[in-house]
Protein backbone atom coordinates (compact mmCIF):
# COMPACT_ATOMS: atom_id res chain seq x y z
CA UNK A 1 0.00 0.00 0.00
CA UNK A 2 1.35 3.91 -1.28
CA UNK A 3 0.91 6.70 1.00
CA UNK A 4 1.22 9.81 -0.03
CA UNK A 5 1.36 13.23 1.84
CA UNK A 6 1.23 16.48 0.01
CA UNK A 7 2.30 19.98 1.82
CA UNK A 8 0.24 22.86 1.19
CA UNK A 9 2.22 25.73 -1.43
CA UNK A 10 0.96 29.12 -1.70
CA UNK A 11 1.73 28.94 -5.47
CA UNK A 12 -1.02 30.08 -7.85
CA UNK A 13 0.63 28.08 -11.04
CA UNK A 14 3.42 26.66 -12.49
CA UNK A 15 4.55 27.62 -16.67
CA UNK A 16 6.94 26.34 -18.83
CA UNK A 17 9.69 29.15 -20.30
CA UNK A 18 9.87 29.02 -23.61
CA UNK A 19 11.26 31.56 -25.83
CA UNK A 20 13.44 31.41 -29.44
CA UNK A 21 15.94 33.65 -28.14
CA UNK A 22 18.21 31.85 -25.42
CA UNK A 23 19.89 34.69 -23.97
CA UNK A 24 16.21 36.03 -23.04
CA UNK A 25 15.40 32.73 -21.13
CA UNK A 26 18.86 32.90 -19.43
CA UNK A 27 18.55 36.50 -18.40
CA UNK A 28 14.69 35.59 -16.82
CA UNK A 29 16.03 32.63 -14.93
CA UNK A 30 18.68 34.91 -13.44
CA UNK A 31 16.08 37.31 -12.03
CA UNK A 32 13.86 35.34 -11.11
CA UNK A 33 15.49 31.85 -9.60
CA UNK A 34 14.36 32.11 -6.00
CA UNK A 35 10.45 31.40 -7.91
CA UNK A 36 12.43 29.05 -11.10
CA UNK A 37 12.65 25.10 -11.00
CA UNK A 38 13.12 22.17 -13.99
CA UNK A 39 10.86 19.89 -14.64
CA UNK A 40 12.14 15.94 -15.07
CA UNK A 41 13.91 17.04 -18.33
CA UNK A 42 15.30 19.95 -17.03
CA UNK A 43 13.27 22.35 -18.78
CA UNK A 44 12.99 25.54 -16.82
CA UNK A 45 9.22 25.88 -14.74
CA UNK A 46 8.38 29.38 -13.64
CA UNK A 47 6.25 29.50 -10.74
CA UNK A 48 4.16 32.05 -9.91
CA UNK A 49 2.70 33.01 -6.51
CA UNK A 50 -0.86 34.53 -7.52
CA UNK A 51 -2.33 35.77 -10.62
CA UNK A 52 -0.35 38.93 -10.74
CA UNK A 53 2.89 38.00 -10.21
CA UNK A 54 2.02 35.91 -13.51
CA UNK A 55 0.33 39.13 -14.93
CA UNK A 56 3.54 41.24 -14.16
CA UNK A 57 6.07 38.55 -15.80
CA UNK A 58 4.03 37.81 -19.07
CA UNK A 59 4.26 41.72 -19.09
CA UNK A 60 7.86 42.74 -18.60
CA UNK A 61 9.10 39.63 -20.59
CA UNK A 62 7.05 39.76 -23.79
CA UNK A 63 9.71 37.52 -25.93
CA UNK A 64 8.87 34.49 -23.76
CA UNK A 65 6.24 31.84 -24.07
CA UNK A 66 4.58 30.98 -20.54
CA UNK A 67 2.97 27.49 -21.78
CA UNK A 68 0.86 25.17 -19.20
CA UNK A 69 1.62 22.43 -21.48
CA UNK A 70 4.57 21.08 -22.72
CA UNK A 71 5.30 18.31 -25.65
CA UNK A 72 6.29 15.34 -25.42
CA UNK A 73 8.46 13.68 -28.00
CA UNK A 74 7.28 9.49 -28.11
Amino acid sequence: MWLFFFEPTDLFTARWVESDEPTTVKQFLDTNRSVMAEDHDGSPVFLARNAWHMSKAEQDWPDLQFRTTKEQAV
